[in-house]
C-alpha cells in the first residue's frame, strides 16, 4: 500500500514543517494526510496553509481552524491572543492566500478511508475532545465501563483512528492500553483493529522533546518519527511577531 506521512498540529511553524516533509520525502511517503491545527501559536500561518493546500490529499479542520472562523471561546489567555492575531494575518493576506477562510471552512471534522479514521480530537467530539495517556489503564480502574471515555470513543469507529489534539505522541489500544513510540520503535502493528493513534505534532511538542513529531502508515503498521528542525529560527519568529506573546517562543524552545 501506499506510504503514507501522518502529520498534526503544525500550528504555523513552517520551520518544522518543512523538515517533517524533507524526512517523509526520505523515507519514501507518497502522500500526506493532515490532522488540523495547521495554524495558531506560531508566526506562519499563511506559509503553512499553502504547503499544506499543496501537498495533503486529505486535510480535516482543528479546534484551531475552527477558532479563526468563529472566534477563540473557551480558549486559554495564551491560545486565543494567537487565534486574534492569526485570523487577522489570513484576512489581511486574503490575496496571498487565494480565499484562505474559505479553504478552512471547506474542511471536514471527520473523514471514514479505506484503511483508517480521521479526525483531530476525538471520534465522539472531532474538533476538542483529548485522548489523553491518562484515560488509559495505567490510571484508570481496569474495567471498560469505568473508562467511559475511552468506551465512548471506541464505539464510534471500526479501524484505526489516528488523532493529534494532545501534541503527544503514543497508541490507545482496544483494551484501552497505552503504547508511547518507545514502546514500538520497530513500528506499531494495528492489525487493522481499532486504537487510536496520535501523531504527535508537528510544530509544537509537548512531552519534553523539541523535535517535530509525526507518523508513517502503511496501512497497517504506523512508524513514529521525531526530526530535529530550527527550533531558535521558529521561536524568534514569535518574538519578532508583535501581538504574538513571547511566551508560545519559549513554550518551542522548552516543549511543553
Amino acid at each position: 500500500m501506499t506510504l503514507t506521512a501522518i502529520i498534526s498540529d503544525i500550528h504555523s511553524n513552517t520551520q518544522a514543517l518543512e523538515a517533517v516533509l524533507d524526512d517523509a520525502r526520505e523515507q519514501g511517503a507518497e502522500r500526506y494526510w493532515c490532522l488540523g491545527d495547521i495554524i495558531g501559536y506560531g508566526a506562519q500561518p499563511i506559509e503553512c496553509l499553502a504547503i499544506v493546500r499543496e501537498i495533503s490529499s486529505q486535510t480535516i479542520r482543528g479546534n484551531h481552524e475552527q477558532a479563526v472562523l468563529d472566534g477563540p471561546t473557551g480558549f486559554n489567555p495564551l491560545a486565543s491572543a494567537a487565534i486574534t492575531w492569526t485570523a487577522a494575518q489570513i484576512k489581511q493576506g486574503a490575496h496571498l492566500m487565494n480565499d484562505g477562510l474559505e479553504y478552512l471552512q471547506s474542511l471536514e471534522e471527520r473523514k471514514d478511508l479505506e484503511t483508517a479514521t480521521l479526525v483531530h480530537g476525538s471520534p465522539s467530539h472531532p474538533l476538542d475532545e483529548y485522548l489523553f495517556r491518562e484515560d488509559t489503564l495505567e490510571y484508570l480502574p481496569q474495567r471498560m465501563e469505568e473508562r467511559p471515555k475511552i468506551a465512548r470513543c471506541l464505539e464510534r469507529v471500526e479501524q484505526p483512528c489516528f488523532v493529534g489534539h494532545t501534541h503527544v505522541p503514543g497508541v490507545i489500544d482496544e483494551e484501552s492500553r497505552w503504547t508511547s513510540p518507545l514502546g514500538c520503535e520497530a513500528g506499531y502493528d494495528t492489525k487493522g483493529a481499532r486504537c487510536f493513534v496520535n501523531v504527535g505534532s508537528v510544530g509544537q511538542p509537548r512531552d519534553g522533546d523539541r523535535r517535530a513529531s509525526y507518523a508513517l502508515w502503511d496501512g497497517r503498521v504506523v512508524n513514529f518519527r521525531r526530526v530535529e528542525y530550527d527550533v531558535a529560527a521558529a521561536a524568534e519568529l514569535i518574538f519578532a511577531a508583535e501581538g504574538l506573546p513571547d511566551m508560545l517562543g519559549h513554550r518551542l524552545l522548552e516543549a511543553w
